[in-house]
């Protein structure tokens, strides 16, 4: 599945919308996210945001909501 920041928009909780930032919105946009088996919660294992305040700049996003995402990525593989 494949993350899409405007499912997230639209079905993310307003605290976790609210943690996470546009610029890391638009980063994670389009990116596979790995999930186990039938589990409702998946992450994206690794993605790179330019250097905050405090000179960070790769993160793990855990847990990714089914909800936030879409198949259209591996829909295009068949």
């Amino acid at each position: 599945m494949i993350f899409d920041k405007q499912q997230f928009k639209k079905n993310a909780p307003s605290n976790i919308k609210r943690s996470i930032p546009q610029s890391h919105l638009d980063v994670l946009d389009g990116m596979e996210v790995t999930f186990k088996d039938s589990d409702k919660f998946g992450w994206i294992e690794h993605y790179e945001v330019p250097p905050n305040e405090r000179g960070i700049t790769n993160f793990y996003l855990y847990p990714v909501d089914k909800e936030w995402c879409n198949n259209q990525g591996q829909m295009n593989l068949f």
